[in-house]
């Protein structure tokens, strides 16, 4: 089985297509960047041009859909460019797949489409209207997706991903820019009581439940894919000064736009694809630190 997978050369991307190798699966990547794994075949295209998008599904079975503005601070600075990126070009990259007769198509959504749900949530949680330009256009992907599948036939897996770390994430990230921040003995702020949190998902993890979203099971369905555990920050803060030692921790008010984050129900993943993760945060954490240390 060929396999195209769309930001193959970015953080998750490029764990995914790593993972899809291992698997025996033959790979394509599309990315305007070389990809990390050279294993695979590389389409050097751009996502606003359809020929490109046309040529790099040509002969493919499936696509995972992970090329995307992920940066909620590029999505606020550059709205325009947010919407085209992740609404207009994955219509474009939906009516290439439809030309080609492509078997599935896997979208990366987030649980940030969950809004400030105050309860844990599954996929069948109420969507509200969006708080941020970000979580609109991964609303809008998903209606594409949806709509479209529904309109041509197309099969569709949409994955909404809790917050992932571990190897290759950007050093803007939150547990990224922690713990380089703590291994330089350089102060951490935590707004508020520091129970703001996440049901952060190690990025190999995340990987597996993509390849897990291949089976028959997740045609047409919508399946979280988080951690384990509801981390908070002020938890992260210990564990870094229990691996890395004391340094400074800077405490502020809560900032307006603050939210505790919400707890992510993985009990359909368990089901229909028999996946759940492996590392705990704690574990995940020392993997990334030894990265981070290696790199």
């Amino acid at each position: 089985m060929v396999v195209l997978v769309t930001g193959g050369s970015g953080f998750i991307g490029s764990h995914v297509v790593d993972s899809l190798i291992e698997k025996g699966y033959t790979v394509r990547v599309f990315d305007k960047i070389k990809p990390l794994n050279e294993k695979v075949e590389w389409f050097r295209g751009d996502l606003a041009v359809k020929d490109d998008l046309s040529e790099a599904a040509r002969d493919v079975e499936t696509v995972f859909h992970l090329a995307a503005v992920a940066d909620v601070n590029v999505a606020n600075t550059d709205p325009e460019l947010c919407l085209t990126v992740n609404e207009v070009s994955t219509l474009n990259l939906l009516r290439a797949c439809s030309g080609h007769e492509i078997d599935r198509f896997i979208l990366a959504s987030t649980v940030w489409v969950y809004g400030r749900a105050a309860e844990m949530v599954t996929e069948e949680t109420a969507i509200p209207l969006p708080n941020d330009i970000y979580t609109k256009t991964k609303i809008g992907q998903e209606s594409l997706v949806y709509a479209w599948c529904q309109q041509s036939g197309l099969a569709y897996t949409i994955l909404r991903y809790d917050i992932p770390y571990g190897p290759r994430m950007r050093s803007n990230m939150a547990i990224s820019a922690f713990v380089r921040r703590a291994m330089n003995k350089e102060p951490i702020t935590v707004f508020g009581d520091g129970n703001q949190g996440r049901c952060w998902i190690y990025v190999t993890d995340l990987a597996e439940g993509n390849c897990g979203a291949m089976k028959q099971e997740a045609r047409n369905q919508i399946i979280n894919l988080a951690g384990r555990e509801f981390v908070t920050i002020s938890q992260i803060v210990q564990l870094l000064s229990k691996k890395l030692g004391d340094f400074p921790v800077r405490r502020e008010n809560p900032r307006p736009r603050d939210f505790q984050g919400v707890k992510t129900s993985i009990e359909k993943a368990k089901r229909v694809i028999g996946w759940s993760p492996t590392v705990p945060f704690e574990d995940g954490l020392s993997r990334y630190i030894q990265a981070v240390r290696a790199s």
